[in-house]
């Protein structure tokens, strides 16, 4: 009996091995037959990269863009505001195209990145460090970099590649043009002579953004755009930023918000500071045709967020990219009868700023006075990527987080000039107060009492004590590097009466 059982379990056992090898012959012909087929008629594809789940981040600025241009950007505050946080009280501490990018770049002011001005030895690209620009903290964790648009003023074809980037794509002649142009193209110049410039970014950044997302790594894309700086051609002629064909109807009534600011063509500027001291009134009708010009000239910026949104989603990246927007700095569009930015006024100093990303709160806001100098170590904050070297902003990232976070009282605004050691006006900013000096010339507004700065307090004695406390706030700061520009320096006295 056990003999007959062991025999059928030998004949089991041979038929079940007999019966895999079929299969699996089967299957490796019907493979080996795939294969074949399959190359005769096209290559395989390659296998899907696996994924870093590292948050990724796209920052789109804007050329002295105005706060309140923001209420004609529909696309950007559905998809940004709406589904993020703004903050309100954003400022340009140092309000100028270069400076400002400098900061962006280091997340040090002035003092410490070496660039006061837009020109001269103590500005331009060329009073920039290339190898000390944040991107190379992100490159450096494993992050493809890619940069679109407009970079520091001066920067030119010949110079050279700020050293953090994976995808170099600047703007380097007819920077200001809008519509004839040059791009450094990664490595592959190209000169743009029938194109519109903030087009051609919104492709550039978009491309960029797909390939980083389809190789698997983490990215960050820079997308800087040119609108609505005033356009300025390769002879050197001034004039209105031009818009694209489809906007050039829009806003044609719109009045601007100037307007209704009682600090519009003020009255009586003999007590403001001397780059306010001796200006005329404005043109109402220049400065109408001027706005309708720049809220043009956003409408594509506008569009341009809306594709790379869309971009992001088909990606499939949306979710885990946080989106950052504002601008270099404000403008003034005739308060105290200015037209420009480089002035310490709250029209040129405020910018807007919005964060969209894994985390934030749609539709959340914060008042804290955050600056320029904030983002870089924001950014990092955000990727978990150490900054490598000493940065002067704080981290925003417990309040996108909905996180309470302690917070400097005191802020630090400045200007430089061309000429001497690079500086002009350097001062302070508080929750009431706005308080500078050259040295010889100066400014001191009570914004609580006078939130329009019209009466300038410098010389008030009811203010003496006002002032000096600012003065060595003011002191402490313009040297400041590192944690030291970011102090609670307590109460301030109050005015006498």
């Amino acid at each position: 009996m056990r003999a007959w059982a062991q025999s059928i379990t030998a004949a089991l056992l041979v038929v079940l091995v007999a019966t895999l090898a079929t299969v699996t012959a089967n299957d490796g012909a019907t493979q080996a037959g795939s294969v074949r087929m399959v190359q005769t008629t096209q290559q395989p594809s390659a296998t899907p990269a696996a994924r870093d789940d590292r948050p990724n981040l796209v920052f789109v600025l804007t050329d002295d863009m105005r706060d309140g241009d923001l209420d004609h950007m529909p696309i950007t505050r559905r998809l940004v505001a709406d589904r993020g946080m703004e903050f309100t009280d954003a400022i340009s501490p140092h309000p100028l195209c270069c400076p400002a990018r400098a900061q962006l770049a280091t997340g040090q002011y002035a003092q410490n990145n070496g660039v006061q001005h837009n020109r001269g030895v103590h500005g331009g690209f060329g009073a920039l460090d290339p190898t000390r620009e944040a991107s190379s903290w992100f490159r450096d964790a494993g992050y493809r970099t890619g940069f679109v648009g407009k970079f520091l003023n001066g920067y030119g074809p010949q110079d050279v590649r700020p050293a953090g980037w994976s995808r170099w794509d600047a703007l380097t002649r007819g920077v200001y043009d809008y519509v004839n142009f040059s791009m450094t193209g990664d490595g592959d110049p190209r000169r743009y002579t029938d194109s519109y410039v903030t087009s051609v970014i919104e492709d550039h950044a978009n491309r960029a953004v797909r390939d980083f997302a389809e190789s698997g790594d983490p990215f960050v894309v820079y997308a800087w755009h040119l609108a609505p700086h005033y356009r300025i051609t390769p002879e050197g002629g001034r004039g209105l930023p031009p818009a694209e064909p489809q906007d050039q109807d829009l806003f044609l009534d719109a009045r601007p918000e100037s307007f209704d600011d009682p600090a519009f063509n003020e009255a009586h500027v003999s007590d403001q500071p001397a780059y306010l001291r001796h200006l005329a009134p404005v043109s109402r009708d220049e400065v109408s045709a001027e706005n309708t010009a720049r809220l043009q000239s956003l409408q594509a910026v506008d569009r341009a967020v809306g594709s790379l949104v869309d971009t992001l989603a088909e990606e499939g990246v949306l979710d885990n990219t946080y989106i950052v927007f504002s601008s270099d700095n404000g403008y003034s569009l005739g308060e105290h009868r200015f037209i420009g930015k480089d002035v310490l006024t709250d029209e040129a100093l405020q910018v807007p700023l919005l964060v969209r990303g894994p985390g934030i709160t749609p539709g959340s806001s914060s008042d804290l006075p955050v600056t320029l100098v904030d983002l870089p170590t924001t950014f990092a904050a955000l990727l978990g990527v150490s900054p490598a070297w000493q940065v002067d902003g704080t981290s925003l990232a417990p309040t996108l987080r909905g996180d309470g976070q302690a917070f400097r009282d005191t802020t630090l605004i400045q200007t430089g000039r061309t000429l001497g050691d690079g500086w002009s006006h350097r001062g302070v900013r508080t929750e009431r107060y706005l308080y500078g000096t050259d040295g010889t010339d100066g400014f001191l507004y009570d914004r609580l009492l006078d939130p329009e700065e019209m009466v300038n307090r410098i010389d008030d004695p009811a203010y003496a004590e006002v002032r000096g406390a600012l003065e060595l706030r003011r002191t402490e700061l313009v040297g400041c590097a590192g944690w030291t520009c970011n102090q609670v320096f307590g109460p301030l006295p109050e005015p006498t009466s």
